[in-house]
């Protein structure tokens, strides 16, 4: 796990530039931090690698690292390393490191860009090719390691980090804000800042995840190439639920058994929920690991899940460091250098809470931690997913006892009123309102509204599964992975997602529509998976709270006037209509939705305060 970032333009960068990219590029590899410079005609490139020793803690296996005519950086970590390297060395390719990086390197000069699908893991590298001329950027099929770049005034910058470009960038041509995604991040919130490639700055953008870049250096030319079709992922198997309950088993333990390879130790976030609560399990009773997890505790009965915590604590002998909401201060000053560090608003608060896990952790001289994120989006863990089953479901004979779970067990947990409707899909299967819940009464604090239309990308002809996949890759996983990427590695630490393994991830959105919630329980098959592994009492919760928190925790609200923070800055005037604020009374009527709006207003202002020109 390392940050690595890249600059090609007609002049040659200054010292004090390329040492103050280092500096900032430390808290993701504060083991090594390095670069390298090639001359092309009238043109200079500068690659920079900071390195987080994880394989092969020897400085042999430092970046950046170079083979014949290519140099490679990289960030991230390829799970099956040791099954390539093997098959590479008897094709007669000999190694200097034990290093995964040095793999990636051997792999691109046999396969070319086609060694990508050998690779099981996360990534975001660039290699460049003396010869060709070539710039080869590739990043992992579900976004786990991020990538921006900056392609305009003749220049091209590239980076783990948009600060690294930001700096790079010495004529500040990529500091422009992106006012639009701002307003339709406060307005429609988090599932739709992934919609396509923008960032909050106008000129730049994401590398798509399962995408390969390859920039000409001769003639300052782009070209992108899909490697992961996406439609291709479904493929409907003919399977029992036995027999999907036995292969998500098989796949799962696989997965987490690649991804505890480590030189260094080993850590877990628990939120008790049945994700992260398999992954401890599995850890501890198969592979006798030595298992040590971080817990957020929120007092408010929505989002607490102490109890299961103890349970799972108690039935695996884990050893759970505990993180109370309710002792934690200085909120504004903490989430400022959140803000700072992220180059960007903070999605929802959950990220804000899950900071003082990676925070925790790095304390404790953690340097890998795993989470649960992927496995409500590839095995059905949302309450919608429960109405579009019963949507897919409406013409079988399961659809009257699908129903009466849903009704029994299902429905009163439920807050969002729009969820409370059996027949949602039934009526209009196009809904879509409750992704962007209440975005028209946001809408009317903005002082030049938008034009609201939600959209949703087609993969499949299944409403469930067309569901399942714009959430994968362009809702709440991405969001998922980008926060905690940055999370982590502001404490130099990388961050793991077993459930976001190709085979695994392949196999559960094959499963046959009607297999996936059994008896008005969601993520039906991981639940009968993980028998032998998770405490009953765990497994069979059907209620979800979800990793998140209250803001009221951590903020009174008694000694707070939002109108008045609000107003401290010219820039929020000019986005919100700061008098509407003044109506907000953050004491009544206070809503999970209105929760989520006021933080994200609270972020705009930090991030206009430090980023705007």
């Amino acid at each position: 796990m390392c940050g690595i970032a890249g600059y090609l333009g007609k002049t040659k960068l200054d010292r004090n530039i390329i040492f103050n990219n280092l500096k900032l590029m430390r808290s993701r590899g504060p083991n090594h931090q390095s670069f390298c410079q090639h001359e092309i005609r009238h043109k200079s490139l500068t690659l920079f690698a900071s390195r987080l020793s994880i394989i092969d803690l020897n400085h042999r296996s430092n970046q950046p690292i170079k083979d014949d005519n290519f140099t490679l950086i990289y960030n991230g970590e390829i799970y099956n390393y040791l099954e390539i390297r093997d098959e590479l060395i008897k094709k007669g390719i000999k190694f200097k490191t034990n290093s995964d990086t040095e793999v990636v390197i051997k792999s691109y000069k046999v396969w070319g860009s086609r060694c990508i699908e050998k690779f099981e893991g996360m990534w975001a590298f660039a290699i460049y090719d003396e010869i060709k001329k070539l710039l080869f950027i590739s990043r992992d099929r579900f976004g786990e390691k991020p990538l921006y770049y900056y392609f305009k005034n003749n220049s091209f910058i590239f980076g783990s980090e948009i600060k690294y470009i930001l700096n790079l960038d010495s004529k500040k041509n990529s500091s422009k804000l992106n006012y639009n995604k701002l307003k339709n991040y406060l307005v429609n919130g988090y599932k739709v800042v992934n919609k396509n490639n923008e960032t909050f700055f106008k000129d730049i953008k994401k590398l798509d995840s399962g995408t390969n870049l390859y920039f000409d250096l001769r003639n300052m030319t782009i070209k992108f190439e899909k490697y992961l079709k996406k439609n291709d992922l479904v493929s409907i198997k003919k399977h029992s639920i036995k027999e999907n309950i036995d292969n998500v088993k098989i796949l799962l333990e696989n997965s987490l058994k690649l991804r505890l390879r480590s030189d260094v130790p080993v850590a877990f976030c628990l939120s008790g929920g049945i994700d992260s609560s398999a992954l401890v399990s599995i850890a501890k009773k198969k592979f006798n690991h030595k298992v040590k997890c971080f817990s957020i505790i929120d007092d408010d009965p929505n989002y607490n899940e102490e109890r299961n915590i103890d349970l799972i604590q108690r039935d695996t002998g884990c050893e759970v460091e505990k993180i109370y909401l309710k002792n934690k201060r200085n909120f504004f000053g903490r989430l400022e250098n959140l803000v700072i560090n992220h180059d960007s608003p903070i999605s929802t608060l959950a990220y804000y809470v899950h900071s003082f896990i990676s925070e925790s952790a790095s304390n404790q001289n953690y340097k890998v931690i795993l989470s649960g994120t992927g496995a409500d989006e590839i095995l059905t863990g949302y309450y919608d997913h429960f109405l579009l089953h019963l949507y897919e479901t409406k013409n079988t004979k399961e659809f009257k006892k699908n129903l009466f779970f849903w009704t029994r067990y299902i429905k009163p947990f439920i807050r969002n009123p729009i969820l409370r409707n059996s027949k949602l899909y039934t009526k209009n299967r196009n809904f879509r309102e409750h992704v962007t819940f209440n975005n028209k009464i946001f809408n009317r604090f903005l002082k030049n509204p938008l034009r609201l239309k939600f959209s949703e990308k087609k993969y499949n002809n299944s409403l469930l599964k067309n569901r399942m996949i714009n959430e994968l890759f362009h809702e709440s996983v991405p969001i998922n992975l980008h926060e905690d990427d940055l999370n982590s590695m502001n404490f130099s630490i990388e961050n793991r997602s077993p459930f976001l393994d190709t085979k695994l991830v392949k196999y559960c959105l094959s499963i046959k529509n009607k297999n996936y919630i059994q008896n008005g329980y969601g993520k039906f098959i991981l639940r009968e998976a993980m028998k032998k592994y998770i405490h009953k009492d765990v497994r069979l919760d059907r209620r979800k709270r979800g990793f998140n928190a209250n803001l009221k925790t951590m903020v009174n609200f008694k000694n707070f006037n939002l109108y008045e923070y609000l107003s401290e800055n010219k820039d929020v005037k000019e986005l919100v209509n700061i008098k509407r604020i003044q109506n907000l009374d953050l004491n009544k009527n206070y809503t999970n939705s209105l929760n989520k709006f006021i933080f994200s207003l609270i972020n705009i202002k930090i991030f206009l305060k430090h980023f705007s020109l």
